[in-house]
C-alpha cells in the first residue's frame, strides 16, 4: 500500500482505550505509518483520584507506558514513536516524575477548577452543565471568578509543572456557543489572557493548535481562538499543532486548514518532535 503524505506528518495528543479513546496504541502507530508520519506520540489521560471516568487508572498507566516501550522498540525501523501523558494539573507530574516514568514529552492540561472550600472538583469540559454548576457553586454566578481561577491554573502549572506542551489552552470555552457562559470579547477576558501569554513567554512551553473540539463537534474552530493565535505570534510563543484524536480516524483531523490558519496569522513554522527534540517545521 503507497502511503500518503500528510500536511504535517506528526500527532502528539491522542487517546487509546487505556483511558477514553477508542482505539489501541499500535492501531494509531500503524495509521501514522500509513499517512506518512515523521513521529507520532500517546498520551493518555493522567490518574485523578476524583475523576476516574476518562482518565487512566494507576495498574493501567504501567501497562499504557510498558506497552508503548515495546511498541517503539517494535517499529524503530518504521516510525519515531514517543511515549507521552496529558497530565491534568491537579495530577502534579513534574519533569522528575517524567524521568521516572520514562516520558518523551509530557501535555499539561487543565481540566478543573477546585473549590476553594470543599473538596470539589468542576469540569470545564464534561458537560454545560457542570461548567455551569461550577460557576455558580465558585464564583457564586459570576463567570468571571471562574474563568480567571482556570486560567490562573495554567500560570501556576507551567511554572511548577514546566509541561513540554500546554494542552487546548483556552478550553473553558467548549461550551460557550454564542457567548453562552461568557464573554470573550470583554476587556477582563482579553486582559487575563494576556496575562497568561506573558508568564507562559517566561518559558520553554509549546502551545497546541488542537483540534479535537471540532472532530466531537464541539466547536467551531481550533483551541485556541485565532485572536489569542495573534497574540501567541506576538509574544513570540512556538505552536504545534494536534488533533487530541480519541479515535485513529481523527489523528490529523483539520491539519491542513490549521496550517493556514496559522499561515494567515503570521506564522513561519511550527514545533515537531523529530529525532527526540522538538524541531522547527517550516510552513
Amino acid at each position: 500500500m503507497q502511503t500518503k503524505k500528510t500536511i504535517f506528518p506528526s500527532n502528539l495528543h491522542a487517546h487509546t482505550f487505556y483511558c477514553d479513546g477508542k482505539n489501541n496504541a499500535e492501531d494509531y502507530i500503524l495509521t501514522a505509518i500509513e499517512k506518512g508520519f515523521t513521529s507520532v506520540g500517546l498520551s493518555g489521560h493522567s490518574f485523578t483520584a476524583f475523576d476516574t471516568e476518562p482518565c487512566m487508572t494507576e495498574q493501567g498507566t504501567q501497562e499504557y507506558l510498558k506497552e508503548l516501550k515495546e511498541l517503539k522498540e517494535k517499529y524503530k525501523n518504521k516510525m519515531q514513536v514517543y511515549i507521552g501523558i496529558e497530565a491534568d494539573f491537579y495530577t502534579g507530574y513534574n519533569k522528575e516524575t517524567d524521568k521516572e516514568m520514562g516520558l518523551d514529552f509530557r501535555i499539561g492540561s487543565v481540566h478543573y477548577v477546585k473549590d476553594k472550600e470543599k473538596d470539589e472538583y468542576y469540569c470545564v469540559d464534561n458537560t454545560p452543565e457542570i461548567l455551569e454548576y461550577g460557576i455558580k457553586n465558585y464564583a457564586n454566578e459570576d463567570e468571571r471568578v471562574f474563568i480567571e481561577a482556570y486560567f490562573d491554573n495554567i500560570v501556576e502549572m507551567v511554572h511548577t509543572q514546566k509541561p513540554d506542551i500546554i494542552g487546548h489552552l483556552d478550553l473553558v470555552r467548549k461550551f460557550n456557543k454564542d457567548l453562552k457562559y461568557f464573554d470573550e470579547n470583554a476587556d477582563w477576558y482579553k486582559k487575563k489572557v494576556e496575562y497568561v501569554l506573558d508568564e507562559i513567554a517566561k518559558t520553554d512551553a509549546i502551545i497546541e493548535i488542537n483540534t479535537g473540539g471540532m472532530s466531537r463537534g464541539w466547536t467551531q474552530t481550533p483551541y485556541p481562538s485565532i485572536s489569542i493565535l495573534e497574540r501567541i505570534l506576538a509574544k513570540n510563543i512556538p505552536i504545534t499543532i494536534s488533533s487530541d484524536a480519541h479515535e485513529t480516524k481523527n489523528i490529523d483531523f483539520y491539519f491542513e486548514e490549521s496550517l493556514e490558519i496559522a499561515r494567515k496569522i503570521g506564522f513561519k513554522s511550527v514545533k515537531i518532535l523529530d529525532g527526540g527534540e522538538f524541531k522547527d517545521f517550516k510552513i
